[in-house]
């Protein structure tokens, strides 16, 4: 019996992810019916002991319809294969997808492009510079990459796309999957991938004020990094309820060092 699920995803109806940057990885685990559990291979489960305090939740070979919630700026994006969600002590920071099933050619990409910009724009993102969509190989670096959009919403969240030549694109990329495709290495293959992403602007949960007090009142040690899953049992955990008590200025070794300390016995 293989260990290996090699069905094709997109073979079958999309899952709809919804997602929204400062979100808990609690409230977004809930919104979705999303398990807790080991890694299963092309699996909507999130192993909350594996994964740590800073570390990124991956969704590598699925078939997701992502929505994006943003109060006046939501809009939804086709399905695609991949996920790749960045979190910071529970919270929700930042979010990449690529969607469609495989790479597409320039012509088919620029016309999405093209409408999906105007579809946001329309919703009250604005672009944060003049957006030039790759038109030829010459548009691209030397990498076979072409950032051309930055747009941002009332919010203060940041929306960039990304086109890559998928003949290009590197394997080590987690986020960068097309199973039908061998890329990476054969030079440009002028079928491209399409990256969007979504980042929160300011970040909440800064590494002196939450992360390191954390690690520190769970382990006694502000390196060892916290499996998510205390960020999922308890996300409004802080310093202060746990009763650690504040460091002062030469206490601090640099300016990431705790602000936190555990209080003297």
């Amino acid at each position: 019996m293989s260990l290996f699920n090699n069905t094709d995803p997109a073979d079958s109806a999309p899952r709809t992810i919804k997602i929204s940057t400062g979100e808990t990885v609690r409230k977004f685990l809930e919104q979705n019916d999303l398990q807790l559990g080991p890694w299963v291979q092309k699996g909507y489960v999130v192993d909350a002991d594996e994964i740590a305090d800073i570390s990124p939740i991956i969704f590598d070979d699925n078939w997701i319809k992502l929505e994006v919630e943003d109060g006046a700026q939501s809009f939804e994006l086709p399905p695609g294969r991949t996920l790749f969600i960045t979190q910071s002590g529970g919270l929700i920071e930042g979010i990449a997808f690529r969607p469609f099933a495989k790479a597409k050619s320039l012509s088919e990409l620029r016309e999405f492009i093209s409408q999906t910009l105007g579809m946001l724009e329309a919703k009250g993102w604005q672009p944060t510079s003049k957006i030039k969509i790759p038109s030829t190989p010459d548009d691209f670096d030397i990498a076979g990459k072409s950032l051309f959009a930055d747009l941002r919403s009332t919010s203060g969240d940041t929306l960039q796309m990304e086109l890559q030549d998928y003949g290009a694109a590197p394997k080590q990329e987690s986020y960068i999957v097309a199973p039908f495709s061998h890329g990476g290495s054969n030079g440009p293959s002028h079928t491209y991938v399409l990256l969007i992403t979504i980042d929160k602007e300011k970040v909440s949960r800064t590494y002196e004020d939450l992360i390191l007090p954390r690690r520190i009142f769970v382990f006694g040690d502000p390196n060892k990094r916290l499996p998510l899953r205390y960020w999922i049992d308890d996300p409004d955990w802080t310093p202060e309820k746990a009763g650690m008590v504040p460091t002062d200025a030469s206490e601090r070794k640099t300016p990431e060092s705790s602000k936190w300390k555990m209080p003297a016995k």
